[in-house]
């Protein structure tokens, strides 16, 4: 699919969706006007027909909110739902919420389809008539649900709200939220190898550590870094010095450790690791460096 078309059908997602919805909430309308109207068979007929377009449509528009999701990167590239990593993901947990629920109502309509088709071929059995007027209305609830959960995203409400604002009063007094400032001043630190080395940890790439004054006889010496110290390791992929991600270990004040993960253009064969993202700028307590937490059980150097 063409970058303009894949832009274009996935961005039309909050307009798609309409379609399917209009139609669903059609079809308890014709139900009720089977047993209404002298010809009932007609009305079955169609119902079943509009099913069949409906269960397509949300086919389609399911489709292109999974690509939308992807396009503004709420859902990562090795996964079909949204990872939650954190409490404050109000929006996540939404769009996670808004997934479930359309993919319930797609099964539900599947269903829908299935008791129309039965009432049609049976029509002296008014049994499946009503057991389809009761599923076309849950059908129609579930389709509510899945706006409903949409509009939150789009407009808000009072824990997306909430998170919004905790965020920006985050980034307020983080000094390092949009950007690693300690970690790629690392030349200013003490190199702790007089060369690169080969770090298989790390992507086999070459690799120079460098470590806070406060911190670089113990790191040398193989003992934890002192309270407010911390390492950064600088990397490069090939021969040519192609720059690789900056990884940065630090040790709180507390004497817990903090991670964080800087990579400024991700080629695009190592994008798989990545989540697919370009740029990447991962901090404790992201998921994403658990890996780093469990190999760095205390903190003092780890092996190559």
């Amino acid at each position: 699919m063409g970058s303009w078309l894949f832009d274009l059908f996935s961005k039309e997602h909050p307009a798609l969706v309409h379609v399917p919805l209009g139609l669903v909430v059609c079809l308890p309308i014709m139900m009720v006007a089977t047993y209404r109207s002298r010809y009932p068979q007609t009305w079955r007929r169609m119902a079943f027909r509009v099913a069949i377009i409906a269960l397509a449509g949300s086919l389609l528009t399911m489709g292109s909110g999974f690509l939308w999701g992807r396009m503004l990167a709420l859902i990562p590239g090795d996964g079909l739902l949204p990872r939650i990593t954190g409490p404050g993901q109000a929006l996540q947990r939404t769009l996670r919420l808004h997934a479930l629920t359309a993919a319930g109502g797609f099964v539900l309509g599947l269903v829908c389809l299935l008791m129309l088709r039965k009432s049609y071929h049976e029509p002296e059995k008014w049994g499946w008539t009503t057991a389809c007027l009761a599923g076309t209305l849950a059908w129609a609830g579930a389709w509510g649900l899945v706006g409903k959960e949409g509009g939150i995203m789009v407009f808000g409400d009072a824990a997306t709200n909430r998170a919004a604002a905790a965020a920006i009063d985050a980034r307020k007094n983080d000094a390092e939220a949009e950007l690693p400032i300690r970690a790629l001043d690392y030349a200013s630190l003490e190199p702790v190898r007089p060369a690169p080395f080969r770090s298989r940890a790390h992507g086999n790439r070459l690799a120079r550590t460098w470590v806070t004054a406060s911190g670089a006889d113990a790191f040398a010496a193989g003992h934890p870094l002192p309270t407010g110290a911390y390492a950064v390791m600088s990397t490069f992929g090939d021969a040519l010095g192609t720059p690789g991600p900056l990884y940065m270990r630090e040790v709180k004040a507390d004497g817990s450790q903090a991670f964080a993960f800087y990579w400024a253009r991700v080629p695009e064969a190592d994008r798989k690791d990545t989540g697919g993202e370009d740029f990447v700028y991962w901090r404790s307590p992201n998921q994403a460096l658990a890996a780093c937490a469990a190999c760095h059980a205390t903190a003092g150097p780890a092996g190559p």
